[in-house]
């Protein structure tokens, strides 16, 4: 059974020109509504001094200000329970999701029965895009707890038409011992270093990972999975075909890689429209081929709390060029955040780029790693690199090992870190695993 019974599968296939008509008419109404809802939004209008009449088409946006998570912390920190983005009355919100937070608490995100039917609708077009189909038996382990990746994205499998097995976190070698009991084609959706931690506690056990029946694995929450040797090993251990899925807490999965493996396709036209702008300046930015910038994010249909140009800091690179698959919408690769990057003597480092060199060093490190940032910037000290080990190797018995690696990310990447080594399974976890810490701040 192949059908697509749950979703629009035209827009998918929709010319560009057409798609942007489409959503003129409906961001007229969205704005429309933000106006007449939301004192907050209403007031973002007045002080940019337009209308929502005069938001015409997805290029008006920029006559707006952008949104920030930080302006909903502070009002949840002080006590609200979602904050003044909230549009719709309480009466008619169903689902309470929590969403990453900029001070390490999670966000609260109110959902209207018909936001739970658009994210659902959304994920569907996306999963379909990497490959899920109805009859495939999924096995969840992301967080259900408050976690928006949880319960939401699970659902979004169900309206698929997938089978899903809700397993969560935690328990893995329960969950082991319950994958070798079952007689079934299996899929794994997790954080890509959770599918590598997981394959090792599976050979802990004395199980091969790879005859446990994992046809195919959806991964998400985590960068990393474009860097081609971590792909490469999370295959190879599971003995499974991998794609990417891409999305936001707040806005929802909106991408995935198709069958070509060419980037991520974006197939959430019609719910949410996307800008490109210049990180630094705030400046929009051209969907051409080959430009990279941060995208941005409005809702178009969205009713509890809707998004009005949500900065993402996730800075992306576009393709243009028509895909096999025949989706007519652009693709990207996520280049890192702009949050994460951080400045080294002037150099720009974000940590896929560092991922990438480790993968390189593979079998010796697992490819694992986390970067600490001791004091605040200026950084003109070699801030710590922590990578993992293969269990087979004792550094003691490699004492070039260290500068080894201090030099391939310099030759690389232009910055010297301070190597320090951790053993095998120490940093990856099921949990989203960090890849900078700051402990200078109080968040961490």
């Amino acid at each position: 059974m192949t059908e697509r019974k749950y979703w629009n599968e035209e827009i998918e296939t929709m010319a560009p020109a057409a798609l942007g008509r489409l959503e003129a008419g409906m961001l007229a109404e969205q704005m429309a509504y933000l106006h007449h809802a939301s004192p907050y939004f209403r007031a973002k209008f007045d002080d940019a001094g337009v209308g929502p009449g005069d938001i015409r088409d997805q290029h008006d946006l920029a006559r707006l200000p952008f949104t920030e998570k930080s302006e909903f912390a502070a009002a949840q920190a002080a006590g609200s329970l979602i904050g003044p983005h909230q549009c719709a009355a309480f009466d008619d919100i169903v689902r309470i999701v929590g969403t990453g937070g900029t001070t390490g608490q999670p966000l609260r995100m109110g959902m209207t029965a018909r936001d739970v039917a658009d994210y659902n609708e959304m994920g569907a077009r996306a999963l379909w895009t990497a490959g899920c189909r109805p009859g495939d038996l999924v096995v969840s382990c992301l967080n259900y707890s408050l976690y928006a990746g949880g319960v939401s994205d699970h659902m979004t499998f169900e309206t698929m038409g997938a089978a899903i097995l809700p397993y969560g976190i935690g328990n893995s070698k329960r969950l082991l011992a319950m994958l070798a009991d079952m007689d079934a084609d299996l899929a794994l959706y997790a954080t890509p270093s959770y599918a590598i931690r997981l394959a090792e506690l599976a050979a802990e056990e004395g199980i091969d990972p790879a005859s446990l029946g994992l046809a195919k694995g959806f991964f998400s929450g985590e960068a990393g999975m474009q860097v081609a040797g971590y792909r490469a090993r999370i295959e190879q251990l599971w003995g499974l075909s991998a794609r990417d899925i891409y999305g936001t807490s707040e806005g929802g999965v909106h991408s995935a890689e198709c069958e070509a493996r060419n980037g991520l396709h974006y197939t959430s036209g019609g719910l949410v429209a996307v800008e490109l702008i210049e990180p630094e300046s705030g400046d929009p930015l051209a969907i051409t081929d080959g430009v990279v910038g941060e995208m941005v994010y409005t809702s178009l249909k969205r009713r509890a709390c809707p998004l009005l140009r949500m900065r993402s800091h996730d800075l992306v690179r576009l393709y243009t060029e028509p895909c096999a698959c025949g989706r007519s919408g652009f693709r990207f690769e996520t280049l890192g955040r702009s949050d994460d990057m951080f400045i080294v003597k002037g150099v720009n480092v974000f940590p896929l780029g560092v991922q990438a060199v480790l993968a390189g060093l593979q079998p010796r490190l697992t490819g694992e790693f986390e970067i600490i940032l001791d004091r605040p910037p200026p950084i003109d000290y070699e801030p710590r690199l922590r990578v993992e080990v293969a269990r087979h190797v004792d550094p003691a018995e490699h004492p070039a090992l260290g500068a080894e690696v201090a030099n391939a990310v310099r030759t690389t990447l232009g910055f010297s870190p301070a190597v320090e080594f951790a053993d095998q399974g120490d940093i990856a976890s099921a949990h989203k695993t960090r890849r900078v810490l700051r402990p200078y701040t109080k968040e961490q």
